[in-house]
């Protein structure tokens, strides 16, 4: 059963959501466990090879102007409807730097999963998570209310980058009774009050 989270609770729940995002090694499994529902990846656009800018190319070390793969992907539930959309991950992956084979440069360009599913071993470093203005958006429940960036690397080497979008119907709709450590310190609206 989803359940909505009371309105004084959401920017405690907000809070905790950012600091799980922030220190969680996988976009995807994160946001699913904050939910308590499995979450399916489903392609927003055609991924399509862009130049790497300026302030891009110093996160993947590579020079600015070099090819990489702009891949948006939405987060949506797998069980339940109307559809919810939790989140858009845009990844900018540098192909040659993932030394894929033709199965995995094929499922890159074609398929739905995000890096982060496809090749083991990804290590995740948010380095930005923040909370954007939703007052300008007409629908508030796609309004996005984190965002973040972060870094993928495999055997130390960055290889792709993410911005992970998180919509407000994800924080509104089912969150978890049992925190991970990482969040579970956070003191309660009434703790914060005193």
């Amino acid at each position: 059963m989803i359940t909505t989270s009371p309105v004084h609770d959401l920017d405690y729940d907000l809070a905790r959501l950012a600091r799980i995002v922030r220190a969680a090694p996988a976009i995807h499994d994160a946001l699913a466990w904050w939910t308590g529902y499995p979450l399916a990846a489903q392609q927003a656009t055609e991924p399509a090879t862009e130049a790497l800018t300026e302030a891009d190319a110093p996160l993947l070390d590579l020079p600015a102007g070099t090819p990489v793969l702009r891949r948006t992907t939405r987060l949506i539930s797998a069980a339940s409807s109307p559809i919810l959309i939790a989140a858009t991950v845009v990844e900018l992956v540098a192909e040659p730097a993932m030394r894929f084979n033709l199965a995995a440069r094929r499922a890159l360009r074609e398929g739905d999963q995000l890096v982060e599913t496809l090749l083991d071993g990804l290590h995740r470093a948010a380095y930005l998570v923040t909370r954007p203005e939703t007052r300008h958006f007409d629908d508030e429940h796609t309004a996005p209310v984190l965002i973040g960036r972060a870094v993928l690397s495999a055997a130390g080497r960055p290889v792709a980058l993410t911005t992970e979008t998180v919509r407000r119907q994800l924080l509104t709709r089912r969150a978890p009774d049992v925190l991970p450590h990482y969040a579970a310190r956070l003191p309660t609206p009434n703790q914060a009050a005193r």
